[in-house]
């Protein structure tokens, strides 16, 4: 096994380096500083730092580079800011300055009194604000009110004092107990024409579909987008008086039966059997199915009312005046009327529409 080579001792001593005297320490200080009442004594301010700028080999002491920690006192390093103090002062106003001596000085919101100098708030206006929402349980008019309270849909009848005498409101009073109240309630519950009578009525319940079509009707009525609550009256009252046996109303672009419309159907609404049914194309389908036919009053039909046989189990669907019969709705149906225009107008108004259809069917049936 051979024997591991050490260098000898001339080696060792030239390797080894120099060692440097190390500055006696202070117990708790820095190198080369004496403790002073058992505190560590400290560099003074105007010292240049060796430790951070150590002078180079061969540099002269005069040329030594200046330490980034600049040997200044605080106060003089920073003139600047401090001179720009006074002149930001006079240029920024004082918030509250004093009144001059002959000026007349603002009274305090409030006295020595108690006295509140503050303006009065204003009220808001009932102009301002939006319109009080209409209540869809309350109807107005002489005539749609009698008409609601002989189908039995009325709960309870409010007259307006010193109303006209009027055999219509002796009616009332025979059918049910009627509330004699101020003029102003029975403006503020009506919102509209009320001809000093608003009732308000018992929950109304719409029919499903199943119970429409269970007594086999022979005249349905369909409505199609009659979005406006007049026109929506005004059709019901034509098929209440042509005999329509159930009329089917879509969930969707409709007309809500709201007070106007029952207004303006002059309460023939309460006396049909209505059906609200979620979409009208699916519902044609189903009348179809149940043996009834389904026609559709379209400007754009193939035939004249008079050219269809309107005696068999019928369905007719009427549209706005906007777009009509929808596409959707047209297509499922058996067949499509228009009505003969003879004038520069292109098309009637719906609820004329539908009453002279409507009428052409009782005049077929008729004879």
């Amino acid at each position: 096994m051979k024997r591991r080579r050490t260098p000898s001792e001339g080696d060792r001593t030239s390797r080894a380096r120099p060692e440097r005297p190390a500055a006696p320490r202070a117990p708790g200080g820095r190198r080369g500083e004496a403790p002073v009442d058992g505190r560590p004594a400290r560099r003074p301010a105007d010292a240049p730092d060796e430790r951070r700028t150590p002078r180079r080999q061969g540099e002269p002491a005069a040329e030594r580079r200046p330490s980034r920690r600049s040997s200044e006192p605080a106060a003089e390093r920073r003139p600047a800011r401090r001179a720009a103090e006074p002149a930001a002062a006079e240029r920024r106003p004082a918030r509250r300055t004093s009144a001059p001596a002959g000026a007349e000085r603002r009274p305090p919101r409030r006295q020595a009194d108690g006295a509140d100098r503050r303006p009065p708030r204003r009220e808001p206006s009932a102009a301002a604000g939006p319109p009080p929402r209409a209540r869809d349980d309350v109807i107005y008019g002489r005539n749609a009110v009698l008409e609601a309270a002989r189908a039995g849909t009325v709960r309870r009848v409010f007259v307006a004092e010193n109303v006209d005498p009027d055999p219509r409101i002796d009616e009332l009073r025979g059918l049910l107990r009627v509330e004699d109240v101020p003029a102003a309630r029975v403006e503020a519950m009506a919102q509209g024409a009320h001809q000093g009578v608003v009732a308000e009525l018992r929950p109304r319940t719409f029919l499903t579909l199943r119970q429409l079509l269970d007594p086999s009707p022979r005249l349905l009525l369909g409505l199609d987008g009659i979005e406006d609550p007049q026109n929506l009256g005004a059709i019901l009252r034509s098929a209440e008086v042509a005999g329509v046996e159930g009329v089917l109303l879509p969930e969707r672009r409709s007309a809500p039966l709201s007070a106007v419309a029952v207004k303006a159907s002059s309460g023939a609404s309460e006396h049909l059997r209505l059906c609200r049914v979620p979409g009208l194309p699916s519902a044609i389908s189903e009348v179809r199915r149940s043996g009834i036919w389904c026609v559709a009053l379209d400007p754009r039909g193939d035939l004249m009312p008079w050219e269809f046989d309107l005696t068999q189990p019928i369905c007719l669907v009427v549209g706005g005046e906007g777009q009509g019969v929808h596409r959707l709705v047209r297509d499922r149906c058996d067949a499509r009327i228009r009505l003969p225009m003879a004038g520069r107008i292109a098309s009637l108004n719906a609820s004329a529409a539908a009453a002279a259809l409507l009428y052409e069917v009782a005049r077929q049936r008729a004879g």
